[in-house]
């Protein structure tokens, strides 16, 4: 470890550990670290996108039809 890192630690159920198993392969991530530095960018983004409008993001594939999106509510 380097001045710019942390080790963290943290209890993961076996659907969580499939879930950054498949992420590993699904976004080319070699690591654990990866995937969660992929993840927090996504996070990220749409918090500001959400910050933008009435918390509510919505996601949609290139060239997907618009009855395919997917709403994600950020805030309660």
């Amino acid at each position: 470890m380097t001045d710019r890192t942390k080790q963290l630690s943290f209890v993961a159920d076996e659907e969580t550990l499939a879930l950054i198993g498949a992420l590993k392969q699904e976004l080319k991530a070699p690591t654990t670290a990866a995937v969660f530095r992929k993840a927090l960018a996504l996070a990220k983004v749409a918090a500001e996108q959400a910050r933008q409008s009435d918390g509510i993001v919505t996601v949609r594939g290139k060239g997907q039809p618009a009855s395919e999106e997917i709403a994600v509510a950020l805030r309660a």
